[in-house]
């Protein structure tokens, strides 16, 4: 991907590794934690697919001083969401985006965002009631937008003195 991008394109210099994945459980429930295969696939698809980004891109980016940015969760920064295992790989994700940062750097500048629960076809699969509690839970009694998402992101993009920092972007639920 990597390679046909620079085929096509001749240069990289943004990257934005959006793999991730869940299974809608009771948060609450140490029992329904209980679940390897959960925690094996979250930790394959909410951490290292990233790494695994970051290291094929990781020439490329540096060579166009670009950047890696990472779609966490707030549910990594704040103990919540559609599961544990995937609150603690989000919460990983952020401190590989962090790490990557360290070890990339002074070429290519890493930072993460975390979104709290969007209402895309995904976010649509929670309960209403579970829906409108994260309303209520923000500060601003919104939900992040895949816009508002997309604005910070771009910003990341062209912040050049930022670097192994997480932005939420959640409506203030995390604070």
């Amino acid at each position: 991907m990597v390679q046909d991008t620079i085929k096509t394109m001749g240069r990289l210099d943004v990257v934005v590794s959006n793999a991730g994945w869940t299974r809608i459980t009771n948060f609450a429930s140490i029992d329904e934690a209980m679940v390897d295969e959960d925690w094996d696939k979250c930790f394959v698809m909410n951490v290292k697919t990233h790494l695994w980004l970051a290291y094929a891109a990781r020439e490329a980016l540096a060579g166009s001083e670009g950047a890696f940015i990472t779609t966490a969760s707030v549910a990594g920064v704040k103990p919540s969401g559609s599961s544990l295992a995937y609150s603690v790989t989000k919460a990983a994700q952020i401190h590989l985006a962090k790490g990557l940062a360290v070890i990339l750097a002074p070429k290519v500048r890493v930072n993460s965002v975390s979104p709290g629960l969007m209402l895309t076809e995904w976010g649509m699969k929670f309960p209403e009631s579970k829906r409108t509690a994260a309303v209520n839970n923000t500060k601003l009694k919104r939900l992040a937008t895949v816009e508002d998402v997309a604005d910070q992101i771009r910003t990341l993009a062209l912040s050049r003195s930022v670097t192994g920092q997480n932005l939420c972007i959640d409506g203030g639920s995390s604070i």
